[in-house]
């Protein structure tokens, strides 16, 4: 093996932090990464812990990184950090255990026992990477995307029923909707929908029964890779409520011109999976949880 050195946090890194996670998840079948404004903000934060961002050196060059999170608890807890597999360039993956061992070394030295992460089908690297390195892997299917292409057409079922809401007006009614998406609290949720619409969707719709909403959905591009969009929440009480606004995600997602869009099915948005199968989409992922002893 080449002579990587690992370095944990200094400041400066950000840069080659987001090259590195962009290129990386580019071609995933949901990329995410951080943008430097966001990454920014997080390492600004009053809680920002440097001893958790680890970074893998070739020479002067950043090729890896990797970073974990210590989760609050009471002195009757068992100590727990929640981990993030490294994101590595093309060719220098053989370094990722060089950056959990790092991780490992600082979690246990903060009297950290118990390590939870979450591996999926799109990285199949992290997969032998956790087994390789100790975890135990559990849940499979705990969560899968559903893909849906717009060159399949439209759905053939009728879309009336959902309409656009209305920023101005529904937002928080909305929020509400989305606390059941997001076990979040409403203002949480309502946060995050305005930062949306300040970024741009390109649908947000809802389903109302005597002029109250009832259900609610969002549809947004990408922020990697644009073509690519996502339902990012949706909620309905029944499959009859649920179809329209499906029908109609589909149709504006046709129109802005995006080559796909994926829907997240996890919690207990999974009862509907029958449904997204008999209307067309596709599964092409799926997620399962892991841990690892420390002690």
């Amino acid at each position: 093996m080449q002579k990587y050195v690992i370095r944990d946090y200094q400041t400066g890194v950000e840069h080659d932090q987001v090259r590195i996670g962009r290129e990386v998840a580019r071609n995933w079948v949901w990329p995410y990464a951080y943008n430097l404004e966001d990454l920014m903000e997080v390492h600004a934060r009053p809680d920002f812990d440097p001893q958790t961002r680890h970074y893998c050196f070739l020479d002067d060059e950043m090729v890896g990184y990797m970073f974990s999170q210590i989760t609050p608890s009471d002195e009757s807890a068992t100590a727990t950090a929640y981990l993030d597999f490294p994101r590595m360039l093309p060719g220098h993956e053989q370094a990722a255990e060089l950056l959990m061992a790092r991780a490992f070394e600082r979690l246990k030295g903060r009297g950290i026992s118990l390590v939870t992460s979450r591996v999926t089908t799109m990285c199949p690297g992290d997969i032998r990477l956790a087994e390789k390195t100790g975890f135990s892997i559990r849940d499979w299917g705990y969560k899968v995307y559903y893909s849906y292409e717009m060159r399949w057409g439209k759905l053939d079922i009728p879309s009336d029923a959902a309409e656009e809401v209305d920023p101005g007006k529904d937002l928080s009614a909305c929020a509400a909707i989305a606390t059941h998406w997001y076990k979040r609290p409403r203002e949480w949720c309502l946060s995050l929908l305005n930062e949306w619409h300040n970024e741009g969707v390109i649908t947000h719709l809802g389903v109302r029964e005597h002029g109250r909403l009832i259900a609610a959905c969002m549809a947004a591009p990408n922020t990697v890779r644009p073509f690519t969009a996502a339902i990012y929440y949706i909620y309905a009480p029944d499959e009859h409520v649920l179809q329209p606004m499906l029908a109609k995600v589909i149709d504006k997602c046709i129109g802005h011109g995006v080559q796909n869009v994926i829907a997240d099915l996890v919690n207990e948005h999974r009862s509907y999976e029958p449904l997204y199968q008999k209307l067309g989409f596709q599964k092409v992922a799926e997620w399962a949880r892991c841990e690892k002893s420390l002690a």
